[in-house]
């Protein structure tokens, strides 16, 4: 069932950096490292990444986890990624990227998406569960053939961002059916490319790369690579997933009714199912589940935990704790001041390019504490979007809630969530929820640990919980309902700035 003598290493390649660790079946989480890249925005909408900068960054980060854990390290035996979903890395003929890797903020596709015929919108939507976007990676190759041809033209695969790593760690191109199932190409019911309508959006099928579970073995370390990290030659690759995905398993996300959140970069609220309801289709992203058969559905808030940081930085703050006090001071509900966590557009239930943030009802009696705290409610409000969302297609929920990443740091912001939703928490203590996903992927697949389940109960570890307060709940359900009246009435109001 388990082996406590070897580990397994989950790497994920996030937005702004990457995360490695080393999970002990028989112990949990050993250790971690990090190392960061850097984002490149050269023209308006344009969120870009210099792929050699992700292997560099993840060579750094490998070599800093063997310094710090060369015991635990020295006995890896299984290798499984982690990566941000629909970005596009355009490789040749001889696996050489072509340019730099447009991301999933990356937003210069709405016109390609535009021009997509309702016909074929209708067919796309029906076999994808997906309404095509810019942050898709459909719109991506789009944008490519129509805008840089020449790209186009000498690019042999377009890959997923975490397979560009799994490219360098073993030679081998492909990607799997949890990150493939969110680039609005992928035939979510024949778990397959939706080829026939690749081919009448005038796309070339071979860029799409094989598919495989999560799971799976696809390569071995290579003989190069075990030089420069350290990892032994031959070690096997599992393919993994998407951070979400990802994060789903490292959240326990693997049975129906157990519901996920987090506030990172972005926000989410994931949940498990054994299939996939077509009422959630626009509202929420469907995914393949990294266990084979599984789908989960996700909601998101792009830049929930992006917003505070934004803030954060504007005011000059040295650290979140300074925010977090600032905003204890003031009253549930902000004193009539909403935020609209929208920087870069919205998710859940709206999906929209052009949305953008927002403070409203501002007035002369509002100061700093009160910016920050309506910016927590705000992405909690957002959040429960995710949820009303999943109750609507009668997804099973059961309470407590389970609540990571950084917002989960922040006892202000927990207990704000908790009222928001109107459910009881349980904080997860352990960090990299996405690293932890993958490396339990690598302990399934090799046979190192017997279940998604088991490992869970492994390597997570739970904190405290969280009790709604009925008073500031009540509040907070009649301030939901007009924070959910915002978008609709916005909508029309959303223009495109004037590129620079």
């Amino acid at each position: 069932m388990t082996n406590r003598s070897v580990t397994s290493l989950g790497i994920d390649l996030g937005t702004s950096s990457v995360k490695v660790l080393i999970l002990d079946p028989g112990e949990g989480v050993i250790g971690t490292a990090s190392a960061g890249y850097e984002l490149y925005t050269s023209h308006f909408g344009w969120v870009e990444q210099d792929p050699h900068e992700w292997w560099q960054s993840t060579l750094c980060a490998l070599n800093g986890l063997r310094e710090k854990h060369p015991a635990a390290y020295g006995v890896i035996r299984a290798v499984s990624l982690s990566g941000q979903l629909n970005g596009a890395v355009f490789v040749d003929g001889g696996s050489r990227c072509l340019r730099n890797v447009p991301i999933w903020l990356d937003h210069r596709a709405e016109a390609e998406c535009a021009m997509i015929d309702a016909g074929l919108a209708s067919r796309l939507r029906e076999r994808t569960l997906s309404t095509v976007t810019p942050v898709n990676t459909l719109a991506k190759l789009l944008w490519m053939r129509d805008h840089e041809p020449e790209i186009y033209d000498n690019a042999a695969k377009v890959l997923l961002p975490k397979d560009w790593i799994r490219l360098q760690l073993t030679g081998s191109l492909g990607t799997d059916f949890s990150d493939a199932s969110v680039t609005a190409a992928l035939d979510l019911s024949e778990r397959t490319w939706a080829f026939d309508l690749i081919e009448e959006l005038g796309l070339r099928p071979p860029l799409f790369p094989d598919l495989s579970e999560s799971t799976a073995v696809v390569g071995e370390i290579l003989p190069e690579v075990a030089a420069e990290t350290g990892l032994a030659a031959g070690t096997p690759v599992c393919a993994g997933g998407g951070d979400m995905p990802c994060m789903a398993v490292g959240s326990g996300v693997v049975e129906p009714g157990i519901v996920g959140l987090g506030i990172g970069t972005a926000a989410h609220a994931i949940a498990y199912t054994e299939e996939l309801d077509a009422r959630a289709v626009g509202a929420l992203w469907p995914l393949c589940h990294p266990h084979p058969g599984g789908y989960a559905w996700l909601g998101c808030s792009y830049t929930g935990g992006a917003s505070l940081r934004w803030l954060r930085d504007i005011f000059s703050y040295d650290s979140f704790r300074e925010l977090c006090t600032e905003a204890e001071g003031v009253a549930p509900g902000s004193e009539g001041l909403f935020f609209a966590p929208w920087l870069e557009g919205t998710a859940t239930p709206s999906p929209d390019a052009s949305a953008r943030g927002a403070y409203i009802g501002l007035t002369l009696r509002h100061e700093r504490g009160h910016l920050i705290r309506a910016l927590m409610e705000g992405v909690a409000f957002d959040l429960r979007q995710s949820l009303e969302c999943f109750l609507a297609i009668e997804l099973s929920v059961s309470t407590p809630l389970r609540f990571g990443e950084g917002g989960s740091r922040s006892a202000l912001w927990c207990q704000i969530v908790a009222d928001v939703m109107g459910r009881d928490l349980q904080i997860i203590e352990t960090e990299d929820l996405s690293a932890v996903g993958a490396a339990l992927i690598a302990a399934v697949g090799v046979g190192q640990v017997a279940d998604f389940a088991m490992g869970a109960e492994i390597a997570i570890v739970m904190g405290d919980r969280v009790e709604v307060d009925p008073d500031r709940c009540k509040l907070y359900d009649e301030a939901f309902q007009r924070y959910r009246d915002l978008y609709p009435r916005l909508q029309n109001w959303f223009i495109t700035p004037v590129k620079s």
